[in-house]
């Protein structure tokens, strides 16, 4: 494939884009600033994709025939209600319809769980409702449709729905991340009682797996990104302090949210027909992730 991956400077994309060219593809990056360095493989192009001539100029000189989409509003915390969600409809939704202009045949868009309506606790694609709660969550279901629209008659259209990805790069201020540094600055993190169910898959096997999507001809609308085998938080946390030499989990020093399900999985039959499955276990991606951390403290970064 010629692959074109918007969002290759951030934590997901930068992983579908190095993975892709180690497995010989065609990758073509695309990045809001000149990178410090790329991956070997990778052609990097600087867009701004928000400005509203930016995507017909790239898919032209490009002409990718596959584009994973990853670029996205992502400040921490911010993000969930962000006006800013808007534009990214808008710049969709203007990318979608160059991929069709430019002949392209399988268009990805990075999706996320805040689409589905959370009460349900276990997310079924075409199944369990899409009622997002926020405007993040919102945004994306709208940027979605409109490449769907886009890709009538021309090119086929997925969204790998993300759940919860975590591993090096991630933002500081997300849970295993904050957890990570904390242990990593000798502090106990302070956290809730951890009884909530998530599935934590890391950033390697979500790049892979959004790739598998990618690759997955007549694969269509919603795939779900999880390894399929949810966790109690608690256990993560725990685990955690084990690898940070046996120190202090910090449960329950804060209360638990009220608004926070304690059961939000995803169904991946749907990925797992592709083929894929996830090759890094529970323990190996937190102890890479935390000495991950550990390494940035120690250099000052």
């Amino acid at each position: 494939m010629r692959l074109l991956v918007t969002g290759a400077g951030g934590m997901v994309g930068s992983h579908v884009a190095r993975i892709a060219a180690d497995k010989g593809h065609e990758v073509h990056g695309v990045f809001r600033r000149v990178p410090g360095r790329t991956a070997p493989g990778i052609t990097a192009h600087v867009a701004d994709l928000l400005d509203r001539d930016t995507a017909g100029d790239l898919l032209r000189r490009v002409e990718p025939t596959h584009l994973v989409h990853a670029a996205w509003e992502t400040g921490h915390g911010s993000y969930w209600s962000s006006l800013d969600n808007l534009d990214w409809v808008e710049a969709t939704a203007r990318l979608a319809r160059a991929f069709a202009e430019t002949g392209g045949r399988r268009f990805v868009q990075v999706g996320t769980c805040a689409e589905y309506e959370w009460s349900h606790g276990r997310c079924v694609e075409n199944e369990t409702p899409e009622r997002p709660s926020t405007r993040y969550g919102m945004a994306k279901l709208a940027a979605f449709k409109a490449v769907e629209a886009a890709a009538l008659g021309a090119f086929e259209a997925a969204e790998a729905r993300i759940f919860f990805a975590y591993g090096p790069g991630e933002n500081p201020q997300r849970l295993i991340a904050y957890i990570c540094r904390s242990h990593a600055a000798g502090d106990v993190p302070q956290l809730s009682s951890g009884s909530q169910l998530r599935d934590l898959l890391h950033v390697e096997d979500t790049a892979s797996a959004i790739l598998a999507v990618a690759g997955a001809d007549r694969l269509t609308g919603p795939v779900n990104i999880g390894g399929g085998k949810p966790v109690m938080l608690a256990d993560a946390a725990t685990r955690l302090a084990a690898i940070a030499g046996g120190r202090d989990p910090g449960l329950g020093l804060r209360p638990d949210r009220l608004d926070d399900p304690r059961l939000l999985v995803p169904d991946v039959t749907r990925l797992l027909d592709t083929g894929w499955r996830p090759a890094i276990d529970l323990d190996e991606g937190l102890l890479q992730t935390y000495r991950w951390w550990v390494a940035g403290a120690a250099s000052g970064s």
